[in-house]
């Protein structure tokens, strides 16, 4: 992902938040969720991320608290916007978007009207990308 938004300055990306690890996973969701509440330009939530989700280790609530104090979030006003109704929203909202998609996993894309499963790889999602905005495979 990071590669293609580097190579395409229109390609735009959503990330949601879709815990399916088990109880840890769901509260690392929280964190997560309550850092792109405190990041308006999203810059901390996606460095957030890629430390939380490349490091060792499970993502659960005490790394992803560790993670968010490191990029550099108000851990007082994390821990209040965890508990928000608008944090709990978000993550309602995320499950039953895949509910909806059908998605069991991460990773998985939405390009265009296709749902794409699995790790599939950098040429796949740019093949796929550019099927939908030129209808083949290399614009």
């Amino acid at each position: 992902m990071l590669t293609l938004l580097k190579d395409d300055s229109n390609l735009r990306v959503v990330l949601k938040e879709f815990p399916v690890l088990g109880p840890g996973s769901v509260e690392a969701a929280k964190v997560a969720v309550a850092v792109r509440m405190q990041d308006k330009t999203g810059k901390k939530y996606l460095d957030f991320h890629q430390k939380l989700l490349g490091g060792r280790g499970k993502a659960d609530k005490a790394h992803a608290l560790a993670v968010a104090k490191e990029v550099g979030m108000d851990m007082g006003r994390l821990e209040k916007d965890m508990g928000s109704d608008e944090a709990r929203v978000s993550l309602e909202e995320s499950l039953k978007l895949a509910e909806t998609l059908g998605l069991n996993g991460t990773p998985s894309y939405v390009v265009g009207n296709d749902v794409v499963v699995g790790a599939v790889g950098l040429a796949a999602l740019r093949s796929k990308i550019n099927s939908v905005r030129c209808g083949k495979e290399t614009c």
